[in-house]
């Protein structure tokens, strides 16, 4: 098992990315993400592989994966800065496999059900509070 890998970020995951994402993947090399995880097959077994994290979780979910850790995954949430955690998750939520479509909260939608809907502004003026 290749357990480790110094090998840099694959540039096709580097194509066409926000500099903050590019600093994700800076992340990602730098606190050794891919001891446990790995890219193209290259990196860690232990953690699941990243390609196609983004399609599996929402960036919600990766923050507390990351800095709660959870499973067999172990807190980094003193080993990170938030600009670091923010860049990291960043670059995350790019990898979605062959084009996936990103993960879902399906809970936002059934939370907003009940949640009374705001009045659409309909050009009248508000009436003054009388005491």
């Amino acid at each position: 098992m290749d357990a480790w890998t110094s090998e840099p970020v694959p540039p096709r995951y580097l194509h066409d990315r926000t500099p903050l994402e590019r600093q994700g993947a800076l992340v990602l090399q730098s606190k050794q993400c891919r001891n446990c995880h790995s890219l193209e097959g290259a990196g860690g077994q232990r953690g699941p592989a990243l390609d196609s994290v983004a399609s599996r979780l929402t960036e919600d979910q990766m923050i507390r994966q990351v800095l709660q850790g959870g499973g067999n995954m172990p807190a980094y949430g003193n080993a990170l800065n938030p600009s670091e955690t923010k860049a990291l998750v960043a670059f995350l939520m790019t990898l979605r496999g062959n084009d996936l479509p990103p993960a879902i909260d399906a809970s936002r939608d059934l939370a907003g059900a009940g949640q009374p809907q705001v009045p659409k502004h309909t050009g009248a003026q508000p009436v003054p509070e009388t005491r």
